[in-house]
C-alpha cells in the first residue's frame, strides 16, 4: 500500500514541479512516511522518477491502443480529431498524463538517455498503431506518411498543452487539423 501511495504522490509532485523542483521530502510527507522510508522502495530519486515515467508511458500507450481499436471502422474525422481532444482532456484530468507529457519535453539532462529510449519506444508504437489504422482509410499519401504527420500534429499539441493553455491549444488544433486532414485526403 505504501509503494502505491508513493507512486501516486510522486506523479503529483513531479508532474507539478518537474524533476528539479520535485521533492522526496514532500512526497514522503504526502504519503505519511519519513523521507528515509522512500529508500525501502526506491534506491534513489532517479529510480523513483524512472519507475513512474515508465508506468505513465505504459498508461498512455494503453489509452492510445484502446482508442484506436475501439470503433476501428470510424472515419478519420470521427476518430482522430476526437482523439486529439481527448489527449488534451487527459492532461487536465490525470496526474500520470501530465507527468508523462511534462517529463517527455522537460527531461532531466542526466536521465535523458534512458528517457529518450522510452520515449522512442512510445513514439514507434504509436507510429505503427496509426499506420495500421491509415491502411484501412482512403488517403492520398502512404499510411506511414499519414502516421508520421499525425504524430507531428500530436507532438505540437503536446507542446501547446505545456506552454500555451487551452485557448492556444484549441487555436492550434483547429488550424493544424484542417491542413492535416486536407493534406491526406485531397
Amino acid at each position: 500500500m505504501t509503494r502505491a501511495k508513493l507512486i501516486q504522490a510522486a506523479f503529483h509532485n513531479f508532474g507539478e514541479h518537474g524533476y528539479n523542483g520535485g521533492s522526496l521530502a514532500q512526497i514522503a510527507e504526502e504519503t505519511g512516511i519519513k523521507k528515509q522510508s522512500i529508500y525501502t522502495y526506491f534506491k534513489s530519486k532517479d529510480e523513483l522518477y524512472l519507475a513512474i515515467y515508465e508506468r505513465a508511458m505504459l498508461n498512455e500507450l494503453e489509452f492510445m491502443k484502446a482508442a484506436m481499436t475501439s470503433y476501428a471502422q470510424q472515419s478519420i474525422e470521427e476518430k482522430l480529431l476526437p482523439l486529439l481532444q481527448q489527449v488534451e482532456q487527459r492532461m487536465g484530468q490525470y496526474v500520470e498524463t501530465k507527468f508523462f507529457i511534462r517529463s517527455t519535453y522537460l527531461t532531466p539532462p542526466h536521465l535523458a538517455q534512458t528517457l529518450t529510449k522510452l520515449t522512442y519506444y512510445y513514439l514507434d508504437y504509436l507510429e505503427q498503431l496509426f499506420e495500421d489504422y491509415f491502411t484501412t482509410q482512403h488517403i492520398t499519401v502512404s499510411p506511414q506518411e499519414a502516421a508520421i504527420s499525425y504524430l507531428a500534429l500530436l507532438d505540437s499539441l503536446y507542446v501547446e498543452m505545456l506552454y500555451g493553455g487551452n485557448e492556444r491549444f484549441l487555436k492550434r488544433l483547429h488550424a493544424s487539423w484542417k491542413i492535416f486532414y486536407k493534406g491526406i485526403t485531397n
